[in-house]
């Protein structure tokens, strides 16, 4: 071995912060061990401490070592072992190249190393050893985060309104596996129903994102979970996206591109979430201003499909010698993809009327809704047959998933898909079986459902346009979001798509208002006539109008 005090020497200590170091020691232990070992050494650099993992190139103060040995500014290094200088491939083959040249000897704290080729050999033996368990240590790792998402348990974080806590056994005693803590997700006490909160804001169609956020922190004082790195703050822009992005809430969670049904709580449906998605691609922003209008980002141009915006100015009228108020509503003719002609305003007591009108044809008189939740609500139960042969056809729907899945895994097995193909379809197939299943779950309760989003329909059909006439902004904004979809101004007209459980009444109802008035109103008719001719008429109703509403006032 050359004469040690000759040589001048750099002190590289690494700690990585990933798992696979953890158990090793700290920068401080490793610069107490070098300085008690070597003594005698000149060492004329103490590297900073380094805290990427040497698992991958790119460190950039071991590559600054490195050009330091290079250019002659020293001969050797120190470090605590050989796997604190290189776990990878290529910084092992660098070490022991320029160990032929401008390298001249290596020290270790607990690993004798002599520079000679017999050493050198022994020298690549333990690096490569380092790169093969830090290697197998990321593939079990893998392997145990892929298995805790096949059991419904989201590996790492979890997203606001949920916590993870440790999982006891009977006597109350922490459960371990490998010497670590197994955890499952929790309902946070703290925020659950805070985040619940700001979903029902969101599918609800009042507010959006941003609303929801300023909502947030300034009047509830949101506060994230505070963990040991980030956590504490209140939600930014970013974060309340990501919370409405997340799957997680419908009981869902992605891991590595595939997708895991999760155990945990779920705080809205798959439904719901996909509805919020297409709620969310408008990402509107509240206008600033003293004002709030009822139809905000409701409506859109019939030309370019930009946004019709509000505004409201005050006007003097000279003749009353007074200042009124005056709302309009126009095109913001942002796009330009599309050129748009729609440069008059349109005032909000015209787009009101058209709204009025509108809600017109779908109006039933209160004394016939009130017969006809009577006679539906009597005839709801024999409506069980029906149920069971819905559960039977969903349950043949499960069983036809379950076997296209079995036959995915084959088909990927046996090199027909790619592993890009089969993540696709197993993902849509998951999905669907799940929504299967909900269906299952929900038959036999669907009866009475059935009956309660009916009461709520002749409801919003009796008194919808009363509670428009009447009503604040809110209660305005409700009425039109139930009332139709796909809501577009052109030359000044609105016009309206209605929700299709609405179509049914203006098809028919006039027809069996009629019919409905006059046996009502025949005085030669017995009651118990009368009381047959309403039903008759009822069941016609029923009959023409296929009851399967998607939507509830």
């Amino acid at each position: 071995m050359k004469n040690n005090k000759q040589l001048r020497y750099i002190a590289y200590v690494r700690k990585s912060e990933e798992r696979e170091d953890r158990q090793l020691l700290s920068h401080e232990a490793q610069e107490t061990e070098i300085k008690a070992n070597f003594t005698q050494l000149k060492i004329v650099k103490w590297m900073e401490a380094e805290s990427k993992s040497a698992f991958k190139t790119g460190r950039p103060i071991f590559d600054e070592m490195m050009a330091m040995i290079e250019r002659g500014e020293a001969d050797g290094i120190v470090a605590w072992h050989p796997n604190r200088l290189s776990r990878n491939e290529i910084d092992s083959a660098r070490i022991t190249y320029m160990l032929r040249d401008k390298l001249k000897d290596l020290q270790f704290c607990s690993y004798n190393f002599d520079n000679s080729a017999e050493g050198i050999m022994m020298l690549q033996m333990v690096m490569n050893q380092s790169q093969y368990e830090s290697s197998k240590q990321g593939r079990d790792v893998k392997r145990g985060m892929k298995q805790k998402a096949s059991n419904g348990e989201r590996p790492g974080p979890v997203p606001p309104g949920y916590i993870k806590v440790p999982v006891l056994n009977k006597y109350g005693d922490v459960v371990l596996n490998k010497d670590k803590v197994v955890t499952e997700t929790k309902n946070d006490p703290e925020r659950y129903e805070l985040v619940q909160k700001m979903w029902s804001m969101l599918l609800g169609g009042r507010y959006n994102a941003a609303q929801i956020r300023r909502i947030a922190n300034d009047e509830w004082h949101f506060i994230t979970r505070k963990t040991e790195k980030i956590g504490g703050v209140p939600l930014s822009s970013s974060m309340i996206y990501n919370l409405f992005n997340n799957p997680f809430y419908a009981g869902w969670m992605y891991h590595n591109g595939d997708l895991y049904e999760g155990g945990h709580n779920k705080m809205i449906t798959m439904e719901e979430f996909d509805y919020a998605q297409k709620l969310l691609g408008k990402k509107g922003k509240p206008r600033k201003g003293v004002y709030q209008y009822a139809f905000a980002g409701l409506i859109k141009c019939g030309v370019c499909g930009c946004s019709v915006v509000s505004k409201t100015v005050m006007k003097y009228v000279k003749d009353v010698d007074t200042t009124k108020t005056y709302t309009y509503h126009y095109c913001t003719r942002k796009s330009d993809k599309r050129p748009c002609n729609q440069s008059k305003y349109t005032t909000l007591d015209v787009i009101e009327k058209q709204i009025d009108e509108e809600l017109g044809k779908y109006t039933i008189l209160p004394e016939f809704q009130e017969m006809a939740l009577k006679i539906l609500q009597r005839n709801n139960k024999t409506e069980v047959k029906d149920r069971n042969q819905i559960y039977q056809s969903c349950q043949k729907r499960r069983d036809t998933i379950q076997n296209q899945l079995d036959k995915l895994v084959d088909m990927l097995t046996r090199g027909l898909l790619d592993e890009d193909e089969y993540k696709e379809q197993r993902n849509k197939l998951k999905v669907e079986r799940s929504e299967v299943d909900n269906q299952l779950r929900s038959t036999e309760a669907n009866s009475d459902k059935w009956m309660e989003l009916t009461e709520k329909i002749f409801d919003f059909a009796t008194y919808a346009r009363i509670r428009f006439q009447d009503g604040d902004i809110m209660t305005k904004r409700d009425i039109l979001m139930t009332l139709g979809e796909n809501l577009t101004l052109l030359d000044g007209k609105l016009i309206i798509i209605p929700n299709e459980w609405l179509i049914p009444i203006a098809e028919h109802y006039p027809e069996l208002e009629k019919r409905y008035l006059w046996v009502r109103t025949n005085q030669k008719a017995s009651p118990t006539v009368k009381e047959e001719a309403m039903e008759s008429i009822f069941e016609l109703w029923r009959a023409r109008w296929d009851l399967n509403p998607r939507h509830s006032a």
